[in-house]
This record gives structure tokens, C-alpha cells and sequence, in this order.
């Protein structure tokens, strides 16, 4: 291994030391990594409504534009979605 190519893993280990360090104090500050798609009742958490209000956000979702995901019977709610989906319904309430 040349000497630029020890410099270069050293500074990747660094690096990578730093990154753990950086999600360790989030972490202990309350902060998560946002999930790509959400379950119901976690929607319905961000919501403040209950599950089944959710549940039939999501069977009127052809009317509504909510945004969810069906495969079987699983129901999926893509959380970028859902947020743009409340910003909407945010503004065309005011």
C-alpha cells in the first residue's frame, strides 16, 4: 500500500469515527433518521387522529389524494408524502 493510499484509509476511518460520533449525540438528543414509509398507527400519530380515522383516510385515498401504499394487506404511508400531503391540506385551509 503507497503512502497517499494509507493517508486515504486513515482519513476514511476518521471520517467514519466522526459520523458515529455525530448520530451517538442525535441520538441522545431525541433525534431519529426519518423512515422511508410508516405504518398506520404512526401515521395516525403524526396525524393526532386516531387509527381508524387513518385507515379510512387511506380507503378514500382516490378522493383525497392521501398518500398510501397497499400491498396485500398491508397499508404503507410514504412519510415524504404524507408530509407534502399535509402541507396541501394546510394550505387550501387558509
Amino acid at each position: 500500500m503507497s503512502m497517499e493510499e494509507s493517508i486515504r484509509q486513515i482519513i476514511r476511518e476518521e471520517n467514519e469515527r466522526h459520523l458515529q460520533d455525530i448520530e451517538k449525540l442525535l441520538e441522545s438528543h431525541g433525534y431519529r433518521k426519518t423512515p422511508r414509509f410508516l405504518k398506520v398507527p404512526e401515521a395516525a400519530e403524526i396525524l393526532r387522529i386516531g387509527k381508524t380515522a387513518t385507515y379510512e383516510l387511506c380507503q378514500q385515498s382516490e378522493h383525497n389524494g392521501f398518500p398510501c401504499v397497499r400491498d396485500g394487506h398491508k397499508i404503507r404511508i410514504p412519510y415524504n408524502a404524507l408530509m407534502n400531503w399535509i402541507d396541501q391540506q394546510t394550505n387550501q385551509a387558509i
